[in-house]
């Protein structure tokens, strides 16, 4: 099944319908409206507003086929005798109001709708649009329900395209048409609000009924992938789709659940592309560059100022804070921002008597500024790494118990090279023993191969990894131990701070902060060893989090203290939504999380509900944790 990314109308009115996800509210806003037209209460003019792919054009799509009685969605179908609808194409437009009526009426009379007045022939194809065409138009507009009985309903997408190109004369004129008639109703769309119906000076202001499409849920975004992987028979994909829950999460909450971005990430998934987390939210970013480049190029030359500070910054900023950036009078600033908060870019993120702090409304656009620069590249990039950690739910011993599968299935497939010396059948009996779960019989295994060649890396490795999995962490420290002094490869080193790792949450549990603290040092001293360190980054937050789950926050303290005297600057940046935990627990002062971006409060919110829960651990999940220490 081919879905259409950009072009919705090219999807039959079926597909439409199963494709369409979490706008309940928006189609119960829709049916009112028509429910009141159709009883004679009141004309409720109406514009679909949020950015490109959210969805507009798919609603509009919905209502006109629900209408022509193709699909009965939401019930709306129930109005097909009321309504008589019109859909304009995207890329439609008219330059005044009498071109705009007369599309429409050549639209009616292609249609072949049942029951529709018969359109003057001088009016489908007019030589010249005079005043006796536009009485002619107006006319059969006036008079439609009183002649059939239905009301003429216009579903204009982009509706901003068409109105700001009349003039304030064609704008009254469409105006008093639309209050005066009770023939016809008019449901648009535009991708933010725009000066035609801001303007207080304008004949249009205030007075459409904005219905605004919000992102979709986690839930709602899965659910959509689903629907997609349903309608294309592939149900493998929907097991794949449980497996990379975590992935789909940060994903999730980097991008927003904007339907359009959904679609794209189907795509790549069903190309194979979810092994990485980061590559697909580049691609994403990188398909939205044409749409975020226009955007940037509508802005006038101070907005683009105040945007590029607002993205560039690590914070959420004030009026004043950006007035100090721009190098911009703080009055000028308020001004353009206020402009800005009008036309959908900006919104107020949180208020204070003294302090107001200002966010994008798109968090893409936000994320996709950033990208232009190095500095924001990498924060990103660790953000990716640690949503993706934050969101699995596994918890960390069995996280490290699944990392020593992984490098058992590495060494079995080869992925680590034996030396020719070592015994390569006591080697492989090792494997065979530890994957099969007889630890006893691996550690003899890998003693035999210590005894033969007592130089053997491998051999010491292998029998550290025996050690593990049979709990014996003191050993398998030593083991490691000797694997790195014969040969200090990252992965022995691993290895080493991952037995370490063990032994410190084992000493943290039983409330023995000294002991802990000094096996924390052991850690810090492989990271510091190793050359390439983002596997071994990656398992501090591992750590940091179980004890955020333990609400053991002085000891995450102590770490973060750790990590700064040893100088670890990426693994301090990495590690920042830890700081900002611990720095308002010592203060209670909101303003730290307030300032916080979408990505990273998500996460530090995340935590505060876990150390601010007073609620007693479970006897089951205590003894639980017991057992696996």
């Amino acid at each position: 099944m081919k879905f259409y990314k950009y072009t919705p109308a090219l999807l039959d009115p079926k597909t439409l319908e199963d494709t369409l996800i979490g706008r309940n509210t928006e189609l119960d806003n829709l049916k009112r409206i028509l429910k009141n037209a159709s009883s004679g209460q009141s004309f409720s003019h109406a514009i679909l507003v949020g950015p490109k792919g959210i969805g507009k054009t798919h609603i509009l799509q919905i209502l006109y086929h629900a209408l022509r009685g193709a699909i009965k969605t939401k019930g709306l179908n129930v109005y097909k005798e009321k309504f008589v609808p019109v859909i304009f194409p995207e890329e439609e437009y008219y330059g005044n109001i009498i071109k705009f009526i007369m599309w429409t009426l050549r639209h009616l009379a292609k249609s072949k709708t049942e029951g529709i007045l018969p359109i003057p022939e001088e009016l489908i194809r007019p030589i010249t649009l005079d005043d006796r065409q536009k009485e002619l138009a107006f006319s059969y507009i006036k008079t439609f329900k009183e002649k059939t009985g239905k009301i003429l309903l216009l579903l204009v997408d982009n509706l901003n395209d068409i109105i700001e190109r009349f003039t304030n004369e064609d704008q009254s004129s469409l105006r008093e048409v639309l209050m005066t008639y009770d023939s016809i109703l008019l449901i648009g769309s535009a991708p933010t609000l725009f000066d035609s119906i801001i303007n207080h000076d304008k004949p249009l202001y205030n007075f459409f009924e904005v219905i605004w499409l919000k992102d979709l849920s986690f839930e709602d975004s899965v659910a959509l992938l689903n629907r997609y992987a349903e309608i294309d028979g592939n149900n493998a994909l929907i097991e794949e789709f449980k497996k990379s829950e975590p992935k789909l999460r940060a994903i999730h909450e980097l991008s927003g659940g904007n339907p359009r971005l959904i679609l794209s990430l189907y795509h790549m998934i069903v190309e194979g592309d979810i092994t990485s987390v980061e590559n697909i939210f580049l691609k994403i970013l990188d398909e939205l560059s044409p749409y975020f480049r226009e955007r940037m190029r509508d802005l006038s030359e101070q907005q683009k100022e105040i945007i590029d500070v607002m993205a560039r910054a690590e914070s959420l900023l004030t009026p004043t804070e950006i007035a100090v950036r721009c190098y911009i009078p703080v009055n000028i600033v308020i001004s353009q921002i206020k402009r800005l908060e009008k036309i959908g870019y900006i919104k107020i993120a949180k208020k204070y008597a003294k302090k107001v702090f200002y966010d994008f409304n798109e968090i893409l656009f936000s994320l996709w500024r950033r990208m232009r620069i190095e500095a924001g590249r990498k924060r990103l990039g660790f953000i990716v790494r640690f949503l993706q950690i934050w969101f699995t739910k596994e918890e960390l011993l069995t996280h490290l118990d699944n990392v020593l599968k992984e490098l058992q299935e590495k060494i079995t497939l080869g992925h680590i090279e034996i030396e020719p010396t070592c015994d390569q059948s006591l080697y492989t009996l090792g494997l065979i023993y530890t994957k099969l779960k007889k630890y006893k019989e691996a550690i003899n295994a890998f003693k035999k191969i210590i005894e033969i060649y007592p130089e053997s890396d491998i051999g010491w490795a292998g029998l550290g990894v025996a050690y593990v999995q049979s709990h014996l962490f003191e050993d398998a420290i030593e083991a490691f131990k000797k694997a790195v002094e014969i040969e200090p490869t990252d992965k022995h080193l691993f290895n080493l701070g991952h037995a370490y790792v063990h032994l410190f949450i084992d000493e943290t549990l039983k409330g023995n902060t000294d002991g802990a603290l000094k096996i924390f040092r052991e850690i810090l001293f492989c990271l510091i060893k190793m050359r390439k360190k983002t596997e071994f980054i990656d398992l501090f937050a591992w750590v940091l989090k179980s004890l955020v789950e333990e609400k053991k926050t002085e000891m995450i303290k102590i770490i973060l203290e750790e990590i700064e005297i040893a100088n670890q600057p990426e693994l301090i940046e990495f590690l920042s939504p830890f700081s900002t935990l611990i720095k308002y627990l010592e203060t209670k002062d909101s303003e730290i999380i307030d300032r916080l971006r979408h990505e990273e409060r998500i996460v530090v919110e995340d935590m505060l509900r876990m150390v601010e829960d007073k609620t007693e651990e479970k006897p089951e999940k205590a003894k639980r944790r017991k057992r696996q220490v």
